[in-house]
């Protein structure tokens, strides 16, 4: 019967090749074995030993070629601080800050600034490599090369700005359903900016207000791919309102800063567990 054939090739088969590397001898008792329980010719037992041996030899490459692809593929984060944000959210000021320990007075450019700093207050093992990119809406896919050298994103919000929140919800919708920040879970830090002002909206505010943006953007685009493969842009949980720091993709914290007063401890805590 079948198990009894199953039986006669397999327990011969366990019993002497549980050596790591089983000799000839080994293959050739193997299949004296199987001839003498299978009463069968010596040529047609080490026909179905060699059988056997190649079948598991497959399996393993089989079971293998996984394993090896998903410890060889996997993706790690850059090494680069990538601060990304409106225009006049204050991004170069905090870069010039961060280098020069100085307030400086910044213009819009199109040009992005990138230096190795050392930072006193962080104690980091090694200087960080720092990229300030433009908030120009032009310049913004073109960001998306820098995104696979980030180990985190510092985005910085203008605190006082409520008409660009919009901007920044679509900012961050783009991000969120980037496929490296999907796939490097790259860590965002909203740094809600310019807290010194008395004109500055509350955190609780400003996170309502990209929650909102976020939803009506996820609901309108749901729409437009419905019935297609959606899953790579449709963001939070469906039939529960989008949360940003419960639904999106990527680790996201929040904090409010002051780059002219300064007030930078928040952003400093957050570099720190991402750089020491």
């Amino acid at each position: 019967s079948s198990s009894v054939l199953a039986q006669a090739i397999v327990a011969p088969w366990v019993a002497r090749v549980s050596a790591p590397r089983p000799s000839m001898d080994t293959i050739n008792g193997v299949a004296m074995a199987m001839e003498d329980k299978l009463g069968v010719s010596a040529n047609f037992a080490q026909v179905i030993t060699w059988l056997v041996i190649l079948t598991i030899g497959w399996l393993i490459f089989q079971l293998a070629i996984p394993a090896s692809k998903g410890a060889l593929g996997k993706r790690k984060r850059g090494d680069a601080a990538l601060i990304l944000g409106q225009c006049g959210a204050g991004k170069t000021a905090l870069f010039f800050r961060l280098r020069d320990e100085a307030e400086i007075q910044s213009v819009s450019s199109l040009k992005l600034s990138r230096d190795k700093l050392r930072i006193k207050a962080l104690d980091t093992p090694a200087p960080i490599d720092f990229i300030d990119y433009p908030g120009h809406l032009r310049m913004r896919g073109r960001a998306s090369e820098l995104l696979k050298e980030a180990r985190c994103i510092v985005y910085l919000v203008d605190s006082e700005d409520k008409p660009r929140l919009k901007d920044v919800a679509e900012h961050l919708y783009e991000l969120f359903t980037n496929p490296d920040v999907l796939e490097l879970h790259t860590p965002i830090l909203l740094a809600l900016n310019k807290t010194d002002l008395s004109s500055a909206r509350t955190e609780k505010f400003i996170i309502d207000e990209i929650d909102r943006e976020i939803e009506i953007m996820r609901n309108s685009r749901g729409a437009t791919l419905e019935g297609q493969d959606s899953a790579d842009s449709y963001l939070g949980i469906e039939g529960e309102k989008f949360k940003l720091l419960q639904h999106a993709p990527c680790p996201v914290q929040t904090c409010r800063i002051s780059v002219k007063r300064p007030s930078l401890d928040p952003l400093h805590d957050f570099l720190r567990e991402q750089f020491a």
